[in-house]
């Protein structure tokens, strides 16, 4: 693992060496920049690591005979496999909560430090303008939000039956309040047109929820979803779509988080495959062939989140349908193996 991560780090420094010298990156903004970045090099390693120790291991077993001489007592190799795979489905599971609990958390604290690297991208906006928003039976608009503060002018909400505007707030500005999860709204006024009686009120300023409009939600274009972890993205793609907004990108990326975290039983299997179909091979063309199942594994999977991204497939389908190739072939190499 030690050797993935150093080859994932040289080439990262070759790649934006230029950009910190060009953006003038402090050498202490540099070194929290790749220690936040290490967890992640982790993550994708672990299943190399998985797939080449295995081969490894079936093949000193096989070059001194010991698989020979189990089967010949009677253990067949799917018994000899059993312990394995068993440490393959524990790797999942540790890959999943490694994930979500700390590349999440470092991915994030990094994204900080990467805007200074990319300046000009999207996601580094700090205004909005014009945005709209269809809620129960009321219509929301913010002339101008800013993401760097979450706050927002010239505020409208406009309650309806049928086609007829019913009560109406407009405000001046609002900020969200943190530690309430409440809109601070600033300047209200509000009219009211029910019972056939029409009715004007003024408030300096108050709370308010607006039916699950939160930041996150406002900004949800220029939130990365590999930044938020599993459960936040399932809790972030129900309130958009409650509020019938587009959540595609990131149902992809919370499927692709339950997907890449079954990586590392799925190349368990390939690397016992690997070792038992060609007993006699030598270890050097069984580390050549699992470099070869790992990229392929890691190119078809990226393409089918492209896939899932620009709407061409399900984005269950998309992700889900490399993990299902791989099991079912891996499945069916196994039990045709000789024992």
């Amino acid at each position: 693992m030690i050797a993935f991560v150093v080859v994932f780090f040289v080439v990262d420094v070759i790649d934006n060496i230029d950009k910190f010298i060009e953006y003038d990156i402090s050498s202490n903004e540099t070194i929290k920049y790749y220690l936040f970045t290490i967890p992640w090099f982790i993550s994708l390693a672990l299943p190399m690591t998985v797939l080449i120790a295995t081969v490894f291991c079936f093949s000193i077993l096989q070059k001194n005979h010991e698989v020979t001489a189990l089967k010949a007592s009677g253990v067949s190799i799917f018994r000899i496999s059993a312990p394995i795979l068993i440490c393959g489905i524990i790797f999942s599971f540790i890959s999943f909560f490694f994930d979500n609990l700390l590349v999440v958390n470092t991915l994030k604290k990094r994204a900080l430090i990467e805007k200074k690297l990319n300046p000009n991208k999207k996601s580094n906006r700090t205004k909005n303008q014009n945005i709209y928003y269809h809620l129960d039976n009321a219509f929301l608009s913010i002339k101008k939000f800013n993401y760097k503060n979450n706050s927002g002018n010239n505020i409208s909400i406009q309650n309806y039956i049928g086609s007829d505007v019913i009560y109406r707030i407009d405000a001046k500005n609002m900020i969200w309040q943190e530690k309430n999860n409440l809109w601070l709204m600033n300047d209200i006024e509000i009219r009211d047109w029910k019972a056939g009686s029409y009715r004007y009120s003024f408030i300096k300023d108050t709370l308010m929820k607006i039916q699950d409009i939160t930041p996150s939600i406002i900004k949800k274009d220029f939130i990365n979803p590999e930044e938020m972890n599993y459960w936040e993205l399932k809790q972030f793609i129900d309130k958009l779509e409650n509020k019938g907004l587009s959540y595609n990108r990131w149902s992809v990326n919370k499927f692709f988080k339950t997907a890449f975290a079954c990586s590392p039983f799925i190349m368990i299997l390939f690397g016992i495959i690997l070792s038992i179909q060609k007993p006699r091979t030598n270890f050097t063309a069984g580390i050549g062939l699992s470099i070869m199942v790992i990229f392929l594994y890691y190119l078809l999977i990226k393409a089918g989140q492209t896939l899932g991204y620009n709407n061409v497939l399900h984005p269950f389908i998309s992700i889900w349908t490399v993990n299902f190739i791989f099991l079912s072939l891996g499945l069916f190499l196994f039990i045709k193996s000789r024992t």
